[in-house]
């Protein structure tokens, strides 16, 4: 009857050590924040802001695990007007008209070429890679500016993360992606109607 017991226990144990290494799949509502100081560089001159995502899959990644190959991390929401409404408020805070910029209007492509979210191996999860690269292409007639902003943040977290630690930290790479664009200078100024920054 003992070793029945123990026999019981053990699988029990074991069964609950499996379920705590199965991770779950995550969608997080992806709506990245930027941090730009009020200013008037554009003198209002108009840009068409046009977001991309150029990523090959949906999902950024997986959480890792026993069952990696399901317990991804999802967007649930469309990143293209995410991103392109970050980008007009952030150039309508630097002085551009981003929301009526009309037919002659400079227009700015910004594509999200990588957002990968890489855990550590393992069956637990307490460090996060994030790598991103987001390019920005600005087009005024036959002149053309571009600029490539690349990111790679590693996380330290003394538990799994939630999904709410997963939106934060991929809306923060995504959001400081998108000011180093918003200040890149070169950027700016061909932005502002300079064909040679």
């Amino acid at each position: 009857m003992k070793s029945t017991l123990a026999t019981l226990f053990t699988g029990a144990a074991l069964a609950l050590s499996l379920t705590g290494c199965a991770l779950s799949p995550q969608q997080i509502e992806v709506n990245p924040t930027v941090n730009v100081q009020p200013a008037n560089r554009g003198s209002n001159q108009p840009v068409q802001v046009i977001a991309v995502d150029s990523r090959g899959r949906k999902e950024f990644g997986s959480r890792g695990g026993v069952y990696k190959d399901t317990s991804l991390v999802q967007p649930a929401n469309d990143l293209r007007p995410a991103i392109a409404e970050t980008v007009r408020q952030g150039l309508q805070t630097l002085g551009y008209n981003a929301f009526n910029p009309g037919g002659d209007a400079t227009t700015l492509e910004v594509r999200l070429e990588k957002l990968d979210y890489i855990p550590e191996e393992g069956s637990v999860v307490n460090e996060v890679t994030l790598n991103l690269e987001l390019v920005a292409e600005a087009r005024r007639g036959e002149t053309t500016h571009t600029g490539t902003y690349k990111s790679s943040v590693q996380h330290d977290l003394p538990f799994t993360p939630s999904a709410a630690r997963n939106q934060e930290m991929v809306n923060d790479i995504l959001a400081r992606s998108i000011e180093r664009m918003l200040t890149d200078p070169e950027m700016q100024a061909f932005l502002a109607g300079n064909d040679n920054p």
